[in-house]
């Protein structure tokens, strides 16, 4: 028998080995790339859950705001349909600089 260096033996030893235990190779490999895949899949979960609670975020204050101008239009056309009124069934005209009399105070 001829003697090889103990590397030489030893590569020569690993890959007996691999080929001997091939399917056992090939299924802790599927396990790893597995598990990659899946810390893969959890990280772009965790971004988009954190891009949905911005764009929930910006929603609920557009909703706000949108409650706000709902109630500022209610308040202004409120103040024209006082003034419409005012006009048509009173038959009143807002005042005249020269009608106008400043009440002093105190």
């Amino acid at each position: 028998m001829k003697h090889l260096p103990l590397h030489t033996h030893l590569l020569k030893q690993v890959g007996q080995d691999l080929l001997r235990f091939k399917g056992l190779l090939f299924w802790t490999a599927l396990a790893v790339f597995s598990a990659f895949v899946i810390v893969y899949q959890t990280y772009l979960y965790r971004e988009l859950m954190a891009e949905r609670e911005v764009y929930f975020s910006e929603r609920d204050a557009l909703d706000v705001e949108w409650r706000h101008l709902i109630i500022e239009q209610n308040a202004l056309s409120e103040h024209s349909r006082i003034d419409r009124l005012a006009r048509q069934e009173l038959g009143l005209q807002p005042a005249q600089e020269s009608q106008e009399v400043l009440v002093p105070w105190r």
